[in-house]
């Protein structure tokens, strides 16, 4: 069972105590839930330092999982050229696509369009997580090893 964070959410993800719709992720990444991330390309630069630290510690506790940005370079960069994208998230996309993961809490309008697209995630579909409304979907999120 895996999420991956946008960094338009990442703040109210981390915040202290947690904000109503990013309580259900802590809840459920107590009950096995993981976290998937990467520090590379565009994440390095979106990501501030406190966030990094805080996703590193998430990792030593088993409730995340850093995907080297070396695994996503080659398909950031045929997302890029393919066109096929809306939004400028190549990064979650092929984030999405190494790790498993199908859920994402975000609320950037043109990445949800892209991981609802069949042809951009697929086996199984993308889902979107934008608030505490959509727990539910914790529970059906996937993920590889």
């Amino acid at each position: 069972m895996c999420i991956i964070v946008d960094t338009d959410r990442i703040d109210v993800f981390l915040a202290d105590p947690p904000n109503v719709d990013a309580l259900p992720i802590h809840r459920w990444l107590g009950r096995g839930g993981l976290i998937v991330y990467s520090t590379g390309s565009k994440f390095s630069s979106e990501l501030k330092k406190r966030a990094r630290e805080r996703l590193r510690t998430l990792a030593q506790a088993g409730r995340a999982r850093l995907v080297p940005a070396e695994e996503l370079e080659k398909d950031e960069r045929a997302l890029k050229k393919g066109g096929e994208m809306k939004s400028n998230d190549p990064h979650i996309l092929a984030l999405a696509r190494a790790s498993g993961a199908r859920l994402v809490y975000t609320g950037d309008g043109k990445l949800i369009a892209d991981f609802k697209n069949k042809r951009l995630i697929d086996g199984p579909r993308g889902k979107i997580y934008t608030g505490a409304s959509n727990v539910r979907l914790l529970n059906r999120s996937v993920c590889r090893g």
